[in-house]
């Protein structure tokens, strides 16, 4: 039984070379993040094309992941780095002037009163507005730390107004857009409004890559459903989710988010510290294992890997222990999840059921857009998914769908049997398998189909077209 869970990695220093490219393929990897929070657009696309380079010498797909910044607040205009301590004061003003340092975002100053925290550098150093003069926040610090530009700041209060994409944020989509990236991860979403304008973007620059939400902001769990009505995918980012709902709830807001996404048959990622110690070790800790496993039995589609590839000593090392995690931990997973399926998911969900009963090699879902290898992906069959499609765009997001196996691009076609044909020609002929497709090959969402293809069926294909 192969890997169903996949393997998102961000590329950085560590890894963005054509060799270390090349070696975590090769290693496992099926998604590349790229971070545009750093880099140029110039960069970006140099590391796109190596991407695209590897996975064509190794003949795999692999999906590229554009993740657009969004309104990160940063310290701006700190001289120089400050240790704080516990009852220091701190000085935050719309403008740096002496002691005082700015944000990126200065109008969020206008909307803090006194009693708001206020939390720096991924919420290790902790204060609480103790005055407001003007422009101007006196901070009380709550516990110590280092201060320095470029550090992050959260402000966990509810209500604060700022739109989830920047001009930067618009820009950088315009850009994936232009390149033909797989999948956009939003920052910072709240409210589905966030998703549809991302997605609005890339349609007017001819793009119809995947928009995945990232729920950072604990206020975005009120309205999670209908982010996910309108999101492709979502990714639990509990870095900033941490800071902003207090440690202490995110693994049970991960599960509520996974549960959801699964039950909306979108690709769920779990993101954030999960190889830590492999910054600087060759290998993990007990509990990074567990927390691993433990986002596999939640029902996460893909684990991701941050600073472990992008800035660390072992990035390759780091991909290895991923992929031994992710195969050991699936054999403890029961053999159909017990979802119920909607009004849409019959033909998907009787697939599923079919293929732990009927011998067969695969399930092969026919997909124009990629939607019923969602649904299918949802029960989480043990057998492995081979995902067939026309489209070379649909086939690299495939890449991030649980349980898909192998992925097959062919050519456009409105006979069926020519299709079961050019499927054959490419997959192994060994074995039967089970077969969904529409009555309208090539239309999206008409799979209104289950089939088991046998070998007298196969051997009938072969006779009529093989020469």
């Amino acid at each position: 039984m192969g890997r169903k869970v996949k393997i998102v990695a961000t590329l950085g220093p560590a890894s963005n070379s054509l060799e270390s490219i090349c070696q975590l393929v090769k290693a496992g990897v099926d998604v590349f993040r790229l971070n545009f929070s750093y880099g140029t657009h110039e960069s970006h696309l140099e590391s796109f094309l190596r991407i695209r380079q590897c996975a064509a010498k190794q003949g795999r797909e692999v999906a590229i992941m554009q993740d657009i910044c969004g309104p990160k607040i940063r310290i701006k205009g700190m001289k120089e780095s400050r240790e704080i301590n516990k009852g220091d004061k701190i000085i935050m003003s719309k403008k740096a002037v002496g002691e005082a340092f700015s944000i990126t975002y200065p109008h969020i100053i206008d909307q803090l009163e006194v009693g708001d925290e206020v939390f720096f550098a991924d919420g290790i150093v902790k204060s609480k507005v103790e005055e407001k003069t003007g422009d101007t926040l006196v901070l009380q610090a709550l516990s110590h730390g280092q201060l320095r530009e470029g550090k992050g700041v959260n402000i966990p209060r509810a209500g604060i107004k700022m739109s989830a994409l920047t001009e930067k944020d618009k820009a950088d989509l315009k850009f994936a857009a232009e390149i033909g990236i797989d999948i956009v991860a939003v920052s910072f979403v709240e409210t589905a409004k966030d998703i549809l304008e991302a997605r609005k973007i890339l349609t007017e620059n001819h793009s119809d890559a995947w928009v995945v939400a990232k729920i950072e902001r604990k206020s975005a769990m009120k309205n999670l459903d209908e982010i996910l009505d309108v999101a492709d995918g979502l990714m639990v980012a509990r870095g900033d989710l941490g800071v902003e709902a207090g440690i202490f709830s995110v693994p049970g807001l991960q599960k509520t988010m996974i549960k959801k996404a699964n039950e909306h048959a979108l690709p769920v990622i779990t993101a954030t510290q999960m190889l830590t110690s492999m910054l600087h070790a060759s290998s993990p800790t007990r509990a990074e294992i567990s927390d691993i496993a433990n986002a596999v039995y939640d029902g996460s589609d893909a684990v991701m890997l941050s600073d472990e590839t992008a800035v660390g000593s072992f990035p390759v090392e780091a991909v290895e222990v991923m992929v031994k995690t992710l195969s050991d931990t699936q054999h403890y997973l029961p053999k159909i999840k017990k979802i119920k399926p909607d009004k849409t998911e019959g033909f998907a969900h009787a697939a599923a059921e079919i293929s732990g009963n009927v011998p067969c090699k695969a399930i092969v879902p026919f997909t124009t857009s990629g939607y019923t290898v969602r649904q299918i992906a949802k029960f989480r069959p043990h057998k492995p998914l081979y995902a067939v499609t026309f489209d070379e765009k649909v086939s690299h997001r495939m890449a991030l769908v649980w349980g898909v196996e192998k992925i097959f691009t062919i050519k456009r076609d409105i006979s069926e049997s020519h299709i079961f044909f050019q499927f054959l020609q490419k997959a192994n002929k060994e074995g039967q398998y089970i077969v969904t497709m529409g009555s309208h090959v090539g239309v999206k969402g008409s799979t209104n189909m289950v089939r088991l293809l046998d070998e007298a069926a196969k051997e009938k294909i072969f006779k009529r077209f093989e020469k």
